[in-house]
C-alpha cells in the first residue's frame, strides 16, 4: 500500500510538471511567465517568441527581423538611440538634436545605447558642481541644464530638461539673461504677500527679475502638505512671476546653488525650438497625481513611494 501511494505521488508530480503550467494558467492561477525566446532561423531573420522582430536588440536595429543599416535617431520602448549603420552608438557623441534643429550638442549614450537624459543621475552629484547654465523656454515650459564644454567653449552638453510653470499673464517671468542668486538658496520659500501665505520647497532667486525658482505650493512648511492641483498644473502659465518645478528638480537647483563655485547664468526666452531632449511634459515624468495626494512624488523624501 505504501509503495502504491509513493508511486502515485511521483506520478502526480510528473504530471503537474509536464502539464500543470498550461492548465493553471488557463484557470487564472499565478504561474511564472515564460521568458522571451530569441531565435534566428534558416532565413537569417531575428524572431522573438516566433514573431519577426522590429526594434533594437544587442545594440542593433532590426526591421521585420532583418538587420537594417539605418543611420539617425530612433525611439524604441520610450528610450532614444542614435544608430550608425544600424548599430547604436555609445559614449559621448556630437549630434544634432532629434527635435529637428541644426544645433549640435554633445550627448552621452550608455553602454546599452540608450541616451542619458539625466547626467546628474548617470554620473552622480559631482556633476552638480560643473560649470553650467540654465535655459528656460517660456513656449515649451521647459528648463534645460547645459554643461560647459571646454573643447567647443560652449554650453552644449545637455544634462537634463525639466517641466516648469511660469507667470499666468505671460509677461512677469522676465525674458532676458540673468543669474541665480546663489546666496538666497533656502529650503523653504514663504510668500507672505498673499493671504494665506504660500509655502514652497527649495527656493532660489533669479537676479534682475521678480522670480524665484521653487517647488509647487504647500499649505505649510511640511512636505506632506502639497496642494495637488498646483502640481498637476505644471507645464502651464499659473504663477504670479515665479518659476515652479517638481520638488526633486527644485532640490537639484538648490543643491547647485549651494555647492557650485561658478556663477550660474539663466537665459529666459521664447522659442518654438523644442531643445536637445525635445519638449518634456508632466506626462513624461509622473503624470498627474490624485487630488487627495499630499506629497510630491519626485521629492527625495518619498522616493520609496514612487
Amino acid at each position: 500500500m505504501k509503495k502504491f501511494i509513493r508511486q502515485l505521488t511521483i506520478f502526480s508530480l510528473i504530471f503537474i510538471m509536464t502539464f500543470g503550467v498550461g492548465f493553471f494558467s488557463q484557470k487564472g492561477i499565478n504561474v511564472q511567465a515564460a521568458t522571451t525566446q530569441t531565435t534566428t532561423t534558416n532565413d537569417g531573420k531575428l524572431r522573438k517568441n516566433g514573431v519577426l522582430f522590429t526594434g533594437i536588440s544587442d545594440n542593433k536595429y532590426y526591421k521585420r527581423g532583418v538587420f537594417t543599416k539605418y543611420t539617425g535617431w530612433k525611439n524604441w520602448k520610450g528610450n532614444r538611440y542614435y544608430l550608425k549603420k544600424g548599430k547604436a552608438v555609445t559614449g559621448w557623441k556630437y549630434l544634432r538634436d532629434y527635435s529637428g534643429s541644426r544645433t549640435k550638442y554633445k550627448y552621452y549614450f550608455k553602454k546599452n545605447g540608450r541616451l542619458s537624459k539625466d547626467l546628474f543621475k548617470t554620473f552622480g552629484s559631482s556633476y552638480k558642481k560643473k560649470r553650467m547654465k540654465l535655459e528656460l523656454n517660456l513656449v515649451t515650459h521647459n528648463i534645460t541644464f547645459l554643461l560647459y564644454d571646454g573643447k567647443t567653449n560652449k554650453y552644449d552638453i545637455p544634462a537634463k530638461t525639466v517641466v516648469c510653470s511660469t507667470a499666468r499673464d505671460g509677461r512677469s517671468t522676465y525674458v532676458g539673461n540673468h543669474y541665480l542668486s546663489k546666496g538666497t538658496a533656502r529650503s523653504w520659500f514663504i510668500y507672505k504677500k498673499s493671504n494665506p501665505w504660500h509655502y514652497y520647497q527649495w527656493g532660489v532667486f533669479v537676479k534682475g527679475t521678480r522670480s524665484w525658482i521653487h517647488s509647487e505650493m504647500y499649505r505649510g512648511t511640511s512636505n506632506k502638505k502639497l496642494i495637488a492641483s498646483t502640481y498637476n498644473g505644471l507645464g502651464t502659465n499659473q504663477t504670479t512671476a515665479c518659476i515652479r518645478v517638481q520638488a526633486g528638480n527644485a532640490k537639484l537647483i538648490y543643491d547647485i546653488a549651494k555647492t557650485n563655485r561658478y556663477s550660474i547664468p539663466i537665459r529666459i526666452y521664447r522659442s518654438s525650438n523644442k531643445g536637445p531632449f525635445g519638449k518634456i511634459t508632466l506626462k513624461d515624468t509622473t503624470g498627474k497625481i490624485p487630488r487627495n495626494q499630499n506629497y510630491d512624488p519626485t521629492d527625495p523624501a518619498f522616493k520609496n513611494k514612487r
